[in-house]
């Protein structure tokens, strides 16, 4: 077993596409997110679910100091969040500007250092500067698991 047994093909997010277009790819695929990539192609930038939801979803009241309030948040109110018109928002707005990607030579220890570098449970893998798909943080265990890598 190797990287291209784990590897999950997806599509990308393009200028032009909405927040929607992002969340459907990174649902049907299973993945935690996926490439933005520029008119040439080339991966500029990440859709990041856990981002996304962040930046739309959450008051940022909960981040500053969302530890403090245990488990027992019922007393917290958040303002309703208009999911339509988020859907239809541009993705460009739910951006990271790192891509985290790795060659499809790379070995487990490479791959899961880049991950806690950049705190993440996924990455995308290369073939010679062409997009091959998600490796997450299960599929290094799968490799794992199988001796594989």
């Amino acid at each position: 077993m190797n990287l291209s047994d784990v590897v999950i093909p997806t599509g990308v997010v393009r200028a032009g596409m909405t927040f929607e277009d992002g969340v459907r790819v990174c649902v049907e695929k299973g993945v935690p997110g996926i490439p933005y990539v520029d008119q040439n192609g080339d991966i500029i930038g990440r859709f990041s679910l856990r981002h996304a939801f962040r930046m739309a979803c959450v008051s940022n009241s909960a981040f500053v100091g969302g530890q403090l309030l245990g488990d027992d948040i019922d007393y917290f109110t958040n303002t309703s969040m208009d999911v339509a018109s988020v859907k239809l928002e541009p993705v460009e707005g739910y951006l990271l500007d790192d891509s985290i990607q790795l060659e499809k030579d790379a070995g487990i220890e490479q791959i899961l250092q880049r991950m806690e570098d950049y705190n993440t449970g996924y990455l995308f893998l290369e073939q010679d500067g062409c997009y091959l798909g998600v490796i997450t943080r299960i599929g290094v265990a799968q490799l794992i698991l199988e001796g594989g890598c």
